[in-house]
């Protein structure tokens, strides 16, 4: 019963948030299995943005329908995953919208300002999402959705 309030929540507020923002390339969200790709990292000195295999690392994260992710890391030839569940977050006077990461196990993975167990993403458009680590000079992490 749980999972199923839980599906349908999340169904509800995909569809109601905010689909304009998804649609704005004329892509509408869809509710299946979706894998989003690290692409791009920056630090805070100019110049420092890099893509592809010089990246530090290769990551992506896959989001479930039911609520699930996992994500992904290889370092150096060694991979390694974290799991968990995450939901679709609007902030106040924001008209971003968050994915907000709660972290299982593979914590070492966590990318986020804070301590604890959460990492936090956001929306740029329907193919792009960010991690919000930039915001106390973590690298900026620029994901983007792997289309079929």
């Amino acid at each position: 019963m749980k999972n199923g309030l839980f599906t349908l929540v999340l169904s509800i507020v995909f569809f109601s948030c905010s689909v304009e923002d998804y649609t704005e390339d004329d892509i509408s969200l869809q509710y299946t299995t979706q894998k989003w790709e690290l692409v791009r990292m920056t630090g805070s000195f100019p110049n420092s943005e890099t893509t592809g295999a010089a990246m530090a690392w290769q990551e992506y994260y896959i989001f479930n329908p039911d609520g699930t992710f996992l994500k992904s890391r290889t370092v150096e030839g060694k991979g390694i995953e974290a799991k968990g569940t995450f939901q679709v977050m609007e902030y106040d006077n924001d008209e971003a919208d968050y994915l907000e990461l709660e972290f299982e196990n593979g914590k070492e993975l966590i990318g986020s300002c804070i301590r604890g167990d959460t990492e936090t993403l956001v929306y740029r458009s329907s193919r792009a999402l960010s991690n919000t680590w930039n915001a106390c000079d973590g690298p900026g992490l620029d994901y983007s959705l792997v289309l079929d």
